[in-house]
Parts: C-alpha cells; sequence; structure tokens
C-alpha cells in the first residue's frame, strides 16, 4: 500500500529529524484503485551518532470511522446553523461524493400524497430533477419511487433493461446513467419521508464502501426530515388556525405588512374586509358544536377558493375572518364586497339542516384609512361592528365617526357590566288585570336602567347590547332572583300579588342547572312555583339545542308556569308550539294597535284568542291604551289585558301605592 507522501514530505522530514513522531489523516489509495482513510503514526529511527537512518510507519484502516465523523459533523453543523433542508441534503451528497467519487448522490423527499420531489442532486443535470419532480411512487417508479413505495432498498444494476425503469430509462440512459441504488429514509414511526440513491455511469451493484456511506447518510437524512416536519408542525401551529387551515392572527399581520409595504412602495391602494358570521352563536347553541366548526370550515373553503393570488385571507377569532386585498381601490372593493356576500351566504348544509348563512362585513381602505395594517384592520372591525348593529348581513364603510361610536359602545358594555354588579338596574312592574271582572291578574317585570351619567338607557338599547356582549344570560338570572325578592316583600307587607312574570332568554334554558337555581330562589324567599311565571320568545322554537326543551319541560314539571311572549311576531309554528309545556300566550301590541279600525288585526286577534282556547291556554293581550280596544278584546273573549289604560310600568315603591290605592277603591 503506497502512501501519498510528497505532498508532506518536507514537514515529515524536519519533525523527525527532531526525534518527533509524526501522526496524520490522509486519503489514500489501495493497489486495486480505492480510496481510504489512513490514521499514519510515524516513528523515526537513528543510528549510534544520532542521525536518522530511517522510520517505522504504522498504517490504520479508519475509513468507516471518519465516514461517520465527517458526514455527521458537516450535517449536524448545517443543522445548528439553521440552513435550509436543501443545503443540508446538498452536503451530505457532495460529501459522499468527496468518499466515493465514481457515484453521483441524490435525495428525494416523498410528500404525503406519494409524490417525490427533489431535494439535492449536485451532480445530476438540474433538467434531470426538474423531470422526477411529482412523480407518483409505485412498484415500477424506477429505483427511488419503487423504493419509497416498498419500504425496502432497491437496486437496478442495469437501467437499459430493468422493468421498474421502463416509463424513465428515456430520462437516464442519454446522461450517461446506467445503474441506481436507492434506499428509503425512514421516520421513527416507520414513514418514508423521502429516499437516498447512488447514480452509477456503469452497470454495477455497490460496494462495502458504498453500503457504509449510504448507511450513515440516510440516518442522518432521516434526522434532517424529521427535523423539519417538526419545524413545519411548528410553523403550523404558531401561524395556522388548527380548524380551518388558514392563517392566524399572527401570520396575518406578517404577510400583510409585506403587502402593504409593498403596495405603498408602488403607491396603490389596499383593502381590508373584517368579515363577521351573524348569529353563530345561535348556531352553535341550537345545532351543536360540531356543526359550528362545520359551518366555519365551509366559510374558510369559500374565501380560499376565491381569493387571488396575492390575496391574504385569515380567520381573526371564533366567527371573524379578515381579507387582505392589495391593489384594491374604492372604484373596485364594492363589486369585490358583493362578490363574497354572494360566495358566503350560499345555502349550505350543515348537521343535515339546510343553512343560509348570514354575514357582516367592515370595509378600511389604505391609504385613506390607516398607514398601517394594525389600524386598517381595527377599523374595519369597528365598520363591520358598526353594520351588524345597523342591519345584520350587510356591510359599512369605515369613517371617522365610527371611533366615538365604538369608544360609546365599548362605554357603555362596561357600565352593564358594572350595573349587573353594583344595583345600577332595576326591576319595574306593568300590572295584568283579568277582563271579566278586572282582578289583578298579576305582574310583569321589566329591567330598567338608569346610569348617573348617561341617564336613562332604553332596554331597546341595553338588551341587544347584553346579547352581544353575552350578558343577557346573567342578566335574566338577576331579574329572576330580584322579583322573586320583591314578591316576598310586598306579601310580606300585606300586598296581594297572585304572580310576577319574568322575561327570559333562550340563552337561559341552555343551563341545565336553571330548575335547580329557580328553586333555591323560590324556597330562599318562601314562594311556591306557581308565584312565578317565566316569560319566553318565538325565538326559542327555532332553538334546537337538546338542553333547551329538557330545561323547559324540568322547569314547567316543577309547576313553575311558562308563556309564550310577542305571539305572532317571530316564527309561529302549530307544530312547535305543541312540543312547548306552555301555559300562556301573548298577543304582541302590534296586533292591538289600531285595532278600532283595522280589520286585518281583528281578524288576527281572533285567531290567537280562539288558538288559545283550543289549546286550553291563558291568552294576555298586550299594549292596551284605549277604550275601545278594551271592550273589543273583551268581546272577543281574551282573559288577560296589560297596557297604559291600566297601568304604565312602574318601580317598585309606585306599584306597591298603586295596589293600595286599588285595595281602597
Amino acid at each position: 500500500m503506497r502512501r501519498a507522501s510528497r505532498r508532506y514530505a518536507g514537514k515529515v522530514r524536519r519533525q523527525l529529524t527532531e526525534g518527533k513522531p509524526y501522526h496524520a489523516e490522509e486519503v489514500a489509495c489501495t493497489k486495486d484503485g480505492k480510496r481510504i482513510w489512513c490514521k499514519s503514526a510515524t516513528n523515526p529511527v537513528f543510528d549510534a551518532s544520532g542521525q536518522l537512518t530511517g522510520t517505522v510507519t504504522l498504517l490504520t484502516d479508519i475509513t468507516q470511522v471518519k465516514i461517520h465523523e465527517v458526514l455527521q459533523s458537516c450535517m449536524l453543523q448545517a443543522m445548528i446553523q439553521e440552513e435550509p433542508l436543501e443545503k443540508v441534503m446538498e452536503l451530505a451528497c457532495r460529501e459522499v461524493e468527496n468518499f466515493a467519487p465514481e457515484v453521483l448522490a441524490s435525495v428525494l423527499r416523498v410528500d404525503e400524497q406519494g409524490h417525490v420531489h427533489p431535494l439535492a442532486a449536485p451532480s445530476l443535470p438540474e433538467s434531470y430533477s426538474r423531470a422526477l419532480d411529482g412523480v407518483p411512487i409505485g412498484p415500477n417508479s424506477g429505483s427511488c419511487g419503487t423504493a419509497a413505495y416498498l419500504g425496502e432498498p432497491v437496486l437496478c444494476s442495469d437501467i437499459e433493461h430493468d422493468p421498474r425503469w421502463a416509463d424513465y430509462k428515456h430520462l437516464a440512459l442519454p446522461l450517461g446513467l446506467r445503474a441506481c441504488w436507492s434506499v428509503p429514509i425512514k421516520s421513527s414511526t416507520g414513514r418514508v419521508p423521502g429516499t437516498f440513491a447512488f447514480y452509477y455511469r456503469e452497470p454495477c451493484s455497490p460496494s462495502p464502501l458504498h453500503e457504509r456511506l449510504v448507511e450513515v447518510s440516510v440516518h442522518l437524512c432521516a434526522l434532517a426530515l424529521e427535523r423539519e416536519e417538526s419545524r413545519s408542525h411548528i410553523r403550523q401551529l404558531a401561524y395556522y388556525d388548527s380548524l380551518t387551515g388558514l392563517p392566524n392572527r399572527s401570520l396575518l399581520h406578517i404577510r400583510a405588512e409585506e403587502a402593504l409595504a409593498e403596495v405603498a412602495r408602488q403607491e396603490d391602494s389596499l383593502a381590508v374586509l373584517f368579515i363577521d358570521v351573524d348569529r353563530f352563536k345561535q348556531v352553535n347553541d341550537s345545532l351543536g358544536l360540531t356543526a359550528g366548526d362545520e359551518l366555519l370550515r365551509v366559510i374558510a373553503e369559500r374565501l380560499g377558493r376565491w381569493r387571488q393570488h396575492s390575496d391574504i385571507v385569515s380567520r381573526m377569532s371564533v366567527d371573524e375572518f379578515v381579507l387582505v386585498l392589495p391593489y384594491c381601490g374604492s372604484e373596485q372593493i364594492t363589486e369585490k364586497v358583493e362578490q363574497v356576500k354572494s360566495l358566503l351566504t350560499a345555502p349550505v348544509s350543515i348537521a343535515g339542516t339546510l343553512f343560509k348563512p348570514s354575514i357582516s362585513i367592515g370595509i378600511s381602505l389604505y391609504p385613506g384609512d390607516g398607514q398601517d395594517i394594525t389600524s386598517l384592520i381595527h377599523r374595519a372591525d369597528m365598520a363591520m361592528s358598526q353594520a351588524k348593529q345597523a342591519e345584520r348581513g350587510g356591510f359599512r364603510f369605515y369613517s371617522p365617526e365610527l371611533n366615538s361610536i365604538a369608544q360609546e359602545r365599548l362605554a357603555l358594555e362596561n357600565a352593564l357590566r358594572e350595573a349587573l354588579t353594583d344595583g345600577g338596574l332595576q326591576l319595574y312592574y306593568q300590572p295584568q288585570v283579568c277582563l271579566d271582572d278586572g282582578r289583578l291578574y298579576g305582574l310583569e317585570a321589566l329591567a330598567r336602567w338608569h346610569h348617573p351619567v348617561l341617564g336613562d338607557i332604553s332596554p331597546v338599547r341595553f338588551i341587544p347590547l347584553a346579547e352581544d356582549c353575552g350578558l343577557i344570560g346573567e342578566l335574566g338570572l338577576w331579574a329572576l332572583r330580584e322579583a322573586c325578592r320583591q314578591l316576598a316583600e310586598w306579601r310580606r307587607n300585606g300586598l296581594e300579588v297572585p304572580t310576577v312574570a319574568v322575561n327570559l332568554s333562550p340563552t337561559n334554558f341552555h343551563n341545565l342547572e336553571l330548575p335547580a337555581f329557580i328553586e333555591q330562589v323560590l324556597t330562599s324567599h318562601g314562594l311556591q312555583p306557581g308565584d312565578l311565571t317565566l316569560e319566553i320568545t318565538e325565538s326559542v322554537l327555532m332553538d334546537s339545542n337538546p338542553g333547551t326543551l329538557e330545561t323547559l319541560h324540568a322547569v314547567h314539571e316543577q309547576g313553575v308556569r311558562l308563556s309564550m311572549d310577542d305571539f305572532g311576531t317571530g316564527y309561529s309554528s302549530l307544530s312547535y308550539l305543541r312540543r312547548l309545556p306552555i301555559q300562556e300566550l301573548k298577543l304582541d301590541r302590534s296586533f292591538v294597535l289600531d285595532l278600532e279600525h283595522d280589520a286585518t288585526n281583528r281578524a288576527l286577534s281572533e285567531a290567537v284568542i280562539r288558538l288559545g282556547e283550543s289549546l286550553d291556554l291563558t291568552v294576555v293581550a298586550e299594549g292596551i291604551e284605549s277604550e275601545a280596544q278594551h271592550r273589543l278584546l273583551a268581546e272577543q273573549g281574551y282573559h288577560v289585558a296589560q297596557g297604559y289604560l291600566f297601568a304604565r310600568p312602574l318601580a317598585a315603591p309606585d306599584l306597591a301605592a298603586w295596589l293600595r290605592a286599588r285595595r281602597q277603591d
């Protein structure tokens, strides 16, 4: 075995002459021309006069160790330095080719759909790698596609005549590639995310050196691929919404800032659309969380399908999405919004129910409405909130006036939260009287709010606010507690009040603990279930939440009366009405208005009282303000009346005075 000593002979001679041994690691060649790594230890031999007369050299073949050391060092260092996966794989191929110049190394990635994609092949023509991109794996997909398909090494020692190369040899043979040995790269779970291959320019089989090179390389490539997949998974978790797969808030800001910078450089426009799914909570409550998730995925899929190449789609929160449209100004935006509305509101089957989504959209434009993406998104959000308040299912552009409106609404929401805890709310009570003899039938409790700074705030304003900000359930429970407390106090003071009616929202009936809560409140004030009436609106008819009907029946079985408020104005359905355990219907005031002059209203009120009688329900007429209305309703057979003709809603002390005066009369 010869050493390539000429390159360092002078250095070796000087060191040996000084009596020092010389150690080195060098590439050497064997007699048959194979390259190996050698570790040499050369010791000097001196004669009696101290002259260097010879040397004794020990050569050790360290190729196996060196392969692992060199490959591991270069690849791990590249990974530590956060080099791209392609760069890491290219390093592996080049180092392997340094050990074995007779081979051409290649690394392919296999995607989840079973298609191969080149990662590195520094010694192969780029045109060849491009031709392999996207090729499906299979039993006859060359060496690499077959190895990935079978999950085991595949040697094609003669590409020209191997049937597994029949469809691909026209790519390899013109390049002088005659043989290929491919080994699957396996993950820790046994999956095959890639392949490592050696190409040869002559028909042949791998040598022991080649086998060792592949053994080490495949292990390190698997590590690099798993690391890349872990990083991709972390990026997915950090920057993408897990339900819809859309970019989340963080990635939206990154991409939108880049888009805004590009638009600014070109002095062009950009639009931001803030999209909210109307009544999404009702979908969740009625059809279940799974149905809500399905609806969100449908919205996301439709937006993703509609977007242009430069557009950005993101899911901001539970039921809110953001569209960023670069190069879209005031001339194009209205048409774009109409397209989005038409797309998103198309009917869709959700949980076996045909559902027509409703969306509200807020719009802001660069540069007029803001200079940075945070401001533009915030202002589009404000415009969306205004659109929802004005009319759900519409859209609105941002205007400076919306700032003050949004601030006022936020202040009002905070004030309502405080009022629920510090006693800022109070109940007024409106009497209900029997039409046949004028007896007091009961009282309806109505929430009122007087703010020390804002003054009187109408229920028309704060009830929808409570629904929007999630306080409506808490508001209902507060009214129930306060009404029962007040009823007990009146009775202790000798005032006869047969019953008190409290309005509850459908949200309250989603709570399976409501019956227990009612029992605790009644017991704590010494009241009976029959002393309480709960008024529900017709929206409960559309509520398919399984807990709603269960809770309604549980409350009914307690002995608490149930009344259907505003009957005839919403989703009236006789089939639904039969399922509900109600004892009372309330004719909405809109049917009482102009009753004496409107034949249609008289016909409708007549129909409602007949329906009530057929179902053995007490029917209460609301909004009676004149003697003519009083007379007509009495003639039609109505049982109970409520309205300004008898009394306006009164604060508790005024109601007590009204009761005492009535008793004296």
